[in-house]
């Protein structure tokens, strides 16, 4: 079992998000903004961060992704964007993200992320 932090502004993404991945029986802490989830980082000791690249408290998305990164202290970093441009995916590539989600999920994406994650 693993400690999942989800990072999303929208409670029912968030919360959709925590029961698929505790169905899978891992423990999962959501956020709702950028400054909550920077220090749930400093405290906790997660081994998958899942962050929505645009929350309203967040700087603009390149700077929030290396911000993010850096304070997951080398655990694995999933993205959700609704569309991701070049420049973040080239961003999110340099700051060594795992994987982009996109809205809406699929269950088998999901799934492969935490088995490549987990079963290391």
């Amino acid at each position: 079992m693993g400690k999942v932090l989800i990072v999303d502004d929208e409670p029912a993404i968030g919360n959709y998000l925590a029961r698929l991945i505790v169905g899978f029986g891992h423990e999962v802490i959501t956020t709702l903004n950028a400054s909550e989830t920077l220090a749930k980082l400093e405290n906790g000791d997660f081994q998958l961060i899942i962050a929505d690249i645009r929350l309203p408290d967040a700087p603009e998305p390149q700077k929030w992704i290396c911000q993010l990164c850096e304070k997951a202290k080398g655990s694995p970093v999933v993205l959700i964007s609704g569309a991701p441009s070049p420049e973040l995916t080239t961003c999110a590539a340099q700051n060594g993200v795992l994987a982009f989600l996109s809205k809406p999920f699929e269950l088998a994406f999901i799934k492969n992320i935490l088995k490549n994650v987990f079963e290391k």
